[in-house]
């Protein structure tokens, strides 16, 4: 069995898993604030925020994870980043049919990062070879 870490990272997935990273820890950043300000706030208000806070800190340990992953060339991580990224694309496109949200640069780019990546992860060679599926 290859050892997977002499394989070669491709510097796409590199920049994938920093960007990943950061996602994770300013998301739980943002956690760990919230949970300061749920503190003064109180009944089903503070329930529902903690309730809300505990979910997003379930994705951003799940965004952390997947960045580990794709540093590591782990199999895993290319298929949860394409399921990830095709959750992506369908939010936006649901928050553009569905919401009515405008074509402003955020829906814009909302759009455009998922169909990039989901194009690197499968177009190039390279990180097909890195993953080895």
């Amino acid at each position: 069995m290859e050892n997977i870490s002499r394989r070669a990272r491709p510097i796409g997935i590199t920049i994938l898993a920093i960007i990943l990273a950061v996602f994770g820890i300013l998301a739980l950043l943002g956690v760990i604030l919230g949970f300061i300000g749920v503190s003064q706030l109180g009944g089903a208000v503070a329930g529902a925020a903690t309730v809300a806070l505990i979910i997003a800190a379930i994705f951003a340990i799940a965004y952390l994870v997947l960045a580990w992953g794709l540093w590591t060339l782990r199999p895993w991580a290319f298929w949860a980043t394409v399921v990830v990224m095709v959750l992506s694309l369908l939010e936006a496109i649901f928050g553009l049919i569905v919401q009515h949200t405008g074509l402003g640069l955020t829906s814009i780019i909302g759009l455009i990062i998922p169909i990039v990546v989901l194009i690197y992860l499968f177009a190039d060679r390279n990180v097909r070879a890195a993953f080895r599926t």
